[in-house]
């Protein structure tokens, strides 16, 4: 078994030196973040967003239509109100007199633009989620400035929930620079403005032309990869808020002064088995074995109780979220049974393609090795890097692995379609999750405009993804952030960063 990670590694050097020079500049209305690293398209919220760490970076510089309540229920953002005109229309007005940030007027020309962007072959390719959530919306077409409806292929009974995922850019800063250079210099509506962006950090400055009003004037975001960096970072005074650190972790940051922010999310981190490499991954049986002989205690142990094992396509805190579903228990001598019966009997071998982001993440899936080696399955976790998952994920590279790192994460819909229609049904070109008899069912569920016949097919097909385990259940991922003392009003809800609500004091 093998388990390769890269953890513990502090600031030093050159990298401290330069966050020194930098806190000796900076104003009391400069908020310094710890994030992990930038989106891949950095700035293009059409790319690749494969993290909470990049969605967050994109909350800051782009708006939407819409925006998620804690309770899961869309609310105006850019769109002032909603109303479904007929079964294949969605009509949005407007919130009138905003600007991007590069000067040009948000108006209904912006959304048409947005989602003819969304059809192109790049977006199709490589903002594979972006798409797969919202391929739906066929059209948008200008009714005034500040009314557009919103064109469905089929009826759309969450589009307003969806339209939280399409971030609107600058229509005329995307034509002139193209997507490849938009990224360096994005023009979106958001609380923040771009003004510097390199390999180790990005600098915004606060927009009033948008719908959320800052209350700090600056950010610069610091791209730290490592969780002990950004503890020191934080613990030193060198950063004011530090994304992700470890429970082991915590107490540090509290007899340092700081303060932690726990939160839930709306992902449930997997190991997805890929059907379509290797000829194991398509039994049943062996899906299942894998699930039954893990000992599910590294939630207590390992995370400090901030995870929970859920074992089905939706968090807790999503829509289509079934709590009578049971976990997978813990049970080695089924697995043994059923690896008997599928005819691994005498052991089988697996790799599994991982990206670590934690040493908690590094520490579960040891475990999980651990576990499962007791059953007769030597698992190799073999570590790549997130530029690689992303590769493989738009079939840029091949799947080395029968087994690879993922989720099921419903933000920002908060609905358990969001990632079944995103990544795991036949609807996904790599189709690791492809499970034809139940296609029907996630169509009508696309479809439904009735709640309570929608929420019966939510049902069905939660029970259908827990029984068939399309993946290794992990655990319901969870968000540890720290804050200086003096940073107020901080919250992380379902994955959303209140950027516009921060303040700095003392």
């Amino acid at each position: 078994m093998t388990l390769v990670a890269k953890t513990g590694v502090v600031v030093v050097g050159a990298l401290a030196a330069a966050l020194a020079l930098f806190v000796n500049g900076a104003t009391a209305q400069t908020l310094r973040v710890a994030n992990l690293e930038p989106p891949p398209n950095r700035g293009d919220p059409t790319g690749p967003g494969l993290s909470y760490q990049h969605v967050i970076t994109w909350e800051a510089i782009h708006d939407a239509l819409t925006t998620i309540e804690p309770d899961g229920r869309p609310k105006g953002n850019l769109a002032l109100s909603w109303e479904n005109k007929d079964p294949l229309t969605w009509v949005f007005k407007l919130r009138p007199n905003l600007k991007f940030h590069a000067g040009t007027a948000f108006d209904a020309d912006a959304v048409v633009a947005a989602v003819r962007t969304l059809h192109s072959d790049d977006t199709k390719r490589f903002g594979v989620a972006l798409y797969n959530t919202l391929r739906h919306i066929t059209e948008a077409r200008k009714v005034d400035d500040m009314t557009v409806e919103l064109k469905t292929a089929a009826p759309g009974p969450i589009v307003p929930s969806e339209a939280a995922a399409l971030r609107i850019v600058d229509p005329k800063v995307w034509a002139d620079l193209g997507r490849e250079k938009y990224g360096n210099a994005p023009s979106g509506i958001g609380p923040f403005r771009v003004t510097a962006w390199d390999n180790t950090k990005l600098e915004m400055a606060r927009f009033e032309g948008g719908p959320r009003q800052a209350k700090v004037a600056n950010i610069t975001m610091f791209f730290l990869p490592e969780p002990a960096t950004r503890v020191q970072a934080l613990n030193g005074g060198s950063v004011d808020l530090a994304f992700t650190i470890s429970p082991d972790a915590v107490d540090l940051v509290i007899r340092s002064g700081g303060r932690i922010h726990p939160s839930g999310s709306p992902s449930i981190l997997t190991l997805t088995f890929n059907q379509g490499q290797g000829k194991y991954t398509t039994d049943l049986k062996v899906r299942r074995a894998f699930n039954l002989a893990m000992d599910k205690s590294y939630t207590e142990t390992l995370l400090k109780g901030y995870a929970k094992y859920v074992a089905q396509p939706a968090a807790r805190s999503v829509n289509g979220y079934q709590p009578d579903i049971q976990p997978y228990p813990y049970d080695p001598a089924e697995a043994k049974r059923l690896l008997t019966e599928a005819g691994y009997g005498n052991g089988l071998k697996a790799v599994a393609e991982v990206v670590l982001s934690s040493s908690d993440v590094a520490n579960v899936f040891t475990k999980i090795v651990q576990d499962v080696s007791k059953v007769g399955i030597d698992l190799e976790m073999r570590q790549i890097q997130l530029a690689d998952l992303s590769a493989r994920g738009t079939g840029v590279k091949p799947y080395e692995g029968e087994i690879h790192i993922s989720n099921f994460g419903s933000n920002p819909a908060m609905d358990m379609m969001r990632p079944i229609n995103a990544f795991h049904s036949c609807s996904n070109p790599r189709k690791w999750s492809c499970f034809p008899e139940i296609e029907a069912d996630i169509a009508a569920a696309n479809t439904e405009l009735d709640t309570t016949k929608r929420n019966a097919l939510l049902r069905k097909i939660a029970l259908f993804y827990h029984e068939r385990a399309p993946s290794i259940w992990v655990y319901e991922q969870f968000q540890l952030d720290a804050t200086s003392a003096k940073v107020r009003n901080y919250k992380n809800e379902n994955w959303r960063v209140n950027w516009a609500d921060i303040e700095i004091r003392g």
